[in-house]
């Protein structure tokens, strides 16, 4: 039992590892962009190695969670981080913008298995009460990457160079593989009763995928948004007609049609498209209407980043006694108070520092509604389904974030923002941050309609049926 415990513990240390590399590498390449574009050539090309990280990371999150339920955690997670490794050492050595691009198309596929897997080996590994402190770690974890970075980034650039943004994750990489490859044998072993739906996984596939470059439509002709619009108009009946036909479907509609997963999976779609939208949209705000340099703006932010963190550690312990309902109640009324104030803050000519409560009120939300919504997710779920549940709630928020970041922004896109020339945003920030607001809303009958089940109950019921089998 205590060796049990220990390699338990061991394996965090090498999801951790691999959870760190991953949220660096989502905000330390644009800080080198600049510096590659004029090494690589390919200006027009400027934003497409962040992009399709991005686009490739979000599609294939629920991909790799459903194929470790088929296949295997082991074999699928270090496939995920190998795929990730290599094509960090490709970025490094790319001799042209378009190899670079398709080297990051790569790196996000293999970033979408180390979110999606670490969470579902945590709920595999621990029980209720470890994995309300454990989400609390990797939260944390998620957020000094996040937050180190831009300045790690700046610090890289100008002493090694550029490619050296990609090539400093293979060492972490090589001690999550190192770690996965002792500690995850066994675990989660493949489904012989189960095989893999290809119907449904190639028209998951191409749906969200036509999906999200939808969403990115101006950077398309309109001959390729046209292509793009026909192939989502017409995959989406068909998926929903193969799956609901399907005995073991990729997409169990039918389970994500049950109440509580539904939701949970809505309530991550809305934050998710409030909170990314959120910042998106305040860093320019900052540097073009307030006049903050960018350093002083990206210190803004960080309060909602460790809001969240704080929030995470603190309800990923409440949640073992009280239950979901409370938090995730508190967490809705806390988000709409803080868009409530941002809509005042952008229509009133405030100074810069009276956004700083919103931006901490919103991380606090999100630290209090995302990790509650996990261990629900994962307490709830069955042993054949834990894959699949907790990446496709991942997929939602982070989904609705991408939706959010277009959406809220749109409205500014056309506006002329000049340092203190708050008249020109009154009407746009009204619709982006009302539009958030108004969309918030409807999270508030979802979390208090619902009976939020005894998490505790549900795991001493599944403990006892799990003694009796035996």
């Amino acid at each position: 039992m205590a060796e049990g415990a220990i390699n338990k513990w061991r394996i965090l240390l090498g999801l951790i590892s691999g959870l760190f590399m991953a949220s660096l590498e989502g905000t330390i390449v644009p800080i080198a962009m600049p510096r590659a574009v004029l090494e690589l050539g390919g200006e027009s090309l400027y934003n497409w190695p962040i992009t399709v990280f991005i686009f490739a990371s979000t599609v294939s999150i629920p991909v790799w969670g459903r194929l470790s339920d088929l296949y295997g955690r082991r074999l699928i997670y270090n496939t995920g981080l190998a795929v990730f490794a290599v094509s960090s050492l490709l970025c490094g050595v790319s001799w042209r913008m378009e190899s670079l691009i398709f080297f990051r198309l790569l790196q996000g596929l293999g970033s979408g298995a180390v979110f999606a897997l670490t969470f579902t080996i945590i709920g595999d590994l621990f029980t209720l009460e470890e994995r309300g402190r454990v989400t609390g770690y990797t939260s944390t974890v998620w957020a000094v990457g996040s937050i180190l970075g831009p300045p790690l980034g700046g610090v890289i650039v100008d002493a090694i160079g550029w490619r050296w943004v990609y090539l400093i994750n293979i060492p972490p990489a090589m001690i999550a593989l190192f770690m996965g490859m002792r500690g995850l044998k066994g675990l989660a072993a493949r489904n012989l009763d189960r095989n893999l739906d290809i119907k449904g996984f190639i028209l998951f596939t191409l749906f969200a995928s036509s999906l999200l470059v939808l969403i990115d439509a101006p950077l398309l002709n309109w001959q390729l948004l046209s292509l793009t619009a026909l192939i989502t108009v017409v995959s989406a009946p068909l998926l929903i007609r193969v799956e609901l036909r399907e005995r073991t479907p990729f997409i169990p509609f039918k389970l994500l049609a049950e109440r509580l997963n539904f939701t949970l999976f809505t309530l991550n779609l809305v934050i998710g498209f409030a909170f990314f939208g959120t910042v998106t949209v305040i860093p320019p705000l900052l540097q073009w209407l307030y006049g903050l340099p960018p350093t002083e703006a990206g210190l803004l932010m960080a309060p909602s980043t460790l809001g969240w963190v704080l929030a995470t550690n603190i309800s990923s312990r409440l949640i073992v006694r009280y239950g979901p309902g409370p938090l995730i109640k508190t967490g809705v009324i806390l988000f709409i108070a803080a868009l409530v104030i941002l809509v005042i803050a952008h229509t009133s000519t405030p100074s810069h520092l009276f956004l700083i409560p919103p931006l901490v009120m919103m991380g606090s939300s999100m630290g209090l509604t995302v990790p509650s919504t996990l261990i629900t997710i994962q307490t709830m779920a069955s042993p054949s389904e834990l894959g699949f549940l907790t990446s496709i709630l991942t997929f939602f928020r982070s989904f609705g974030g991408s939706i959010g970041s277009q959406a809220m922004w749109a409205p500014y896109a056309q506006t002329q923002i000049a340092v203190g020339a708050f008249e020109n945003i009154y009407y746009p920030s009204i619709v982006s941050f009302g539009a958030a607001l108004t969309l918030s809303m409807v999270n508030l009958p979802l979390a208090f309609s619902i009976k939020w089940p005894d998490l505790r109950l549900v795991e001493i019921q599944r403990k006892q049926s799990r003694e009796t089998r035996v």
